[in-house]
């Protein structure tokens, strides 16, 4: 699940607040958010001290900051996959993830799901970072949600459980799936977990009399 880049003209440079959520990033994905310092996101980004704290106040707010860019990227990646017209809803769930193992197959292994990581390593020790990160995987419940239950109108989802709980069922296979593949750097655990979903979110067969 690779993090979004900020996308700019070639000749002009990215704004203070968007170097330092780059270099964020990057340096969270690598490191997790202790062995990440303010002084070293500084330096990578050849941005002054005053600017990130002028602009975040903290490093934990800075940390929020990236959380919220990085869901951002998720729902809107997600979005372009649920407006496509000349699919069915399981293929837009397909897609999203094939596109999601591409991003992080390219990145070595190494870059699964931020919001997960996080999660880890922040969420027992935090009150205001476990609220941020219930809040973003609620929109990204939500928004999977909204996919499957227009799915289950048209027919090719099953509909013999609400939507809200097949997106929360589709959310924890991927988080498990990314988690077993970062640890042994295979894809073999995320072509299982495109296969569970097949069966997860088809209508189950009839009958034959």
């Amino acid at each position: 699940m690779v993090s979004p880049r900020t996308k700019t003209a070639p000749d002009r440079p990215l704004p203070h607040r968007d170097r330092l959520l780059r270099e964020g990033m990057r340096a969270f994905y690598a490191v997790g958010f202790h062995g990440t310092t303010v002084d070293a996101i500084l330096e990578t980004s050849e941005v002054p001290k005053g600017s990130f704290y002028h602009h975040f106040g903290s490093k934990e707010a800075f940390a929020r900051a990236v959380l919220e860019q990085y869901m951002a990227f998720q729902l809107d990646l997600m979005g372009t996959w649920a407006d496509r017209d000349d699919l069915t809803t399981p293929e837009k769930v397909e897609g999203y993830f094939d596109e999601l193992v591409s991003n992080f197959v390219r990145s070595g292994f190494e870059r699964a799901c931020l919001a997960g990581k996080f999660s880890t390593e922040l969420a027992a020790s935090s009150d205001a970072f476990r609220i941020e990160l219930n809040a973003g995987f609620a929109r990204w419940k939500a928004g999977l949600a909204a996919m499957l239950s227009a799915g289950q109108e048209n027919g090719d989802i099953r509909s013999d459980l609400p939507a809200a709980e097949l997106a929360t069922t589709v959310l924890v296979l991927l988080q498990g799936g990314f988690v077993l593949a970062l640890s042994d750097h295979d894809d073999r655990s995320l072509e299982s977990v495109r296969s569970t979903l097949a069966t997860v979110l088809s209508p189950p067969r009839k009958r034959r009399v």
